[in-house]
């Protein structure tokens, strides 16, 4: 039995959503207008990302200093390495910031073996700028990183363990072979009828799957993941800020 992991990271690995957190800290107040087009529909999550983040202030140094703030959620790095004591994969799948993931990871030691999000880019003036995933999208993707492409890339000969909390990883949650899943995409999970293991730390992931891989079959909730089709890599334009 082979398994591997697909995790979310804002408020999954991390305690906060980074990107909320430093929009509340250092961004212009106008990130909020732009919160409530998303909220209404007016926009999709890449353009409301693009923009949000073309107006935090302070450059990279002003996003590190708040990020040495923020702590990791509890038991994650110990399920890391179990993981890798048991040869199962662990990647990051976020509609986040790349850069940010990146640093939170070393400065608390956790080695992951992918990170698929967004790219932050710090441009020579300290303003700062996103690029969307160039990656390939499922038809009608609206966010920068398509969680399901990546979920449908992963062999059919292993078990795709998801994790995840909010918004983000509604499409992928129908996608996962099993699924752990804690705020609002409880609320998700149950409004579809989708199967999933609530959890409130990665110590409860790793129990549940450690005696799922000992051979109890009770000890994890399977999805039945529909057939997902990927799309060629299609250009994503840049927003104009």
């Amino acid at each position: 039995m082979k398994l591997e992991v697909l995790c979310d990271f804002d408020g999954t690995i991390t305690a906060l959503d980074t990107v909320d957190y430093l929009l509340n800290t250092l961004a212009d107040p106008a990130w909020e207008e732009i919160e409530a087009e998303w909220e209404a529909g007016k926009i999709n999550s890449r353009e409301c990302m693009t923009r949000q983040v073309a107006l935090i202030r302070g450059g990279w140094k002003a996003i590190q200093n708040e990020l040495d703030q923020m702590s990791m959620a509890d038991g994650f790095q110990d399920f890391v390495e179990w993981c890798r004591q048991h040869n199962i994969p662990v990647s990051v799948v976020s509609d986040g910031l790349d850069r940010v993931i990146e640093y939170l990871l070393t400065k608390n030691n956790i080695k992951v073996g992918k990170i698929h999000a967004n790219h932050l880019i710090e441009n020579t003036d300290g303003t700062l700028r996103l690029e969307p995933s160039k990656g390939p999208r499922l038809l009608n993707c609206q966010s920068g990183v398509c969680k399901c492409q990546i979920a449908g890339n992963v062999s059919t000969l292993v078990t795709k363990v998801v994790i995840g909390d909010g918004r983000s990883d509604f499409c992928w949650a129908k996608e996962a072979d099993i699924l752990f899943a804690k705020s609002k995409l409880i609320d998700f999970c149950r409004k579809e009828k989708l199967t999933f293991n609530p959890f409130n730390s990665f110590k409860d992931i790793q129990a549940s799957l450690s005696s799922y891989l000992s051979g109890d079959a009770a000890a994890v909730s399977i999805n039945m993941p529909a057939q997902i089709t990927i799309m060629p890599a299609t250009a994503v334009p840049a927003l104009k800020i």
